[in-house]
C-alpha cells in the first residue's frame, strides 16, 4: 500500500475539519521550509530537522574530492540528506 501527499493532505483535513486547501499551502510551505533549512548545510555545521517524533533529516555537506582510478576522477562538493528512524520509533510501530 502506498499512500501518497495528496491522501494525508486529505485526510488531514478531513480529521481536523480544515480546507484541502489550506493544508496543501501548509504542506507546500513545510516543503519550502525544509528545503532552505536543508540546504543551507556548511562544511563547519550539519543541518538536523527534526520532523516528528521519532523521524528526523540530517544533512551533511561532502567536501570535493579525487579519485585515483584508471583516471582520475575529480567528485564535486555535494550536500547528502539522509532520514533517521529512532529506536523509540521503530519500538513504538512494533508493540
Amino acid at each position: 500500500m502506498t499512500i501518497t501527499q495528496d491522501m494525508l493532505i486529505k485526510e488531514i483535513a478531513r480529521k481536523e475539519d480544515i480546507d484541502t486547501a489550506t493544508m496543501r499551502n501548509i504542506f507546500r510551505t513545510l516543503d519550502c521550509t525544509l528545503f532552505e533549512y536543508l540546504s543551507s548545510a556548511t562544511p563547519s555545521e550539519s543541518i538536523l530537522v527534526k520532523i516528528l517524533s521519532g523521524l528526523t533529516i540530517e544533512c551533511n555537506y561532502v567536501p570535493e574530492r579525487t579519485l585515483q582510478r584508471y583516471e582520475t576522477i575529480t567528485c564535486t562538493s555535494r550536500l547528502w540528506a539522509k532520514p533517521r528512524l529512532t529506536r523509540y520509533f521503530n519500538r513504538k510501530l512494533n508493540s
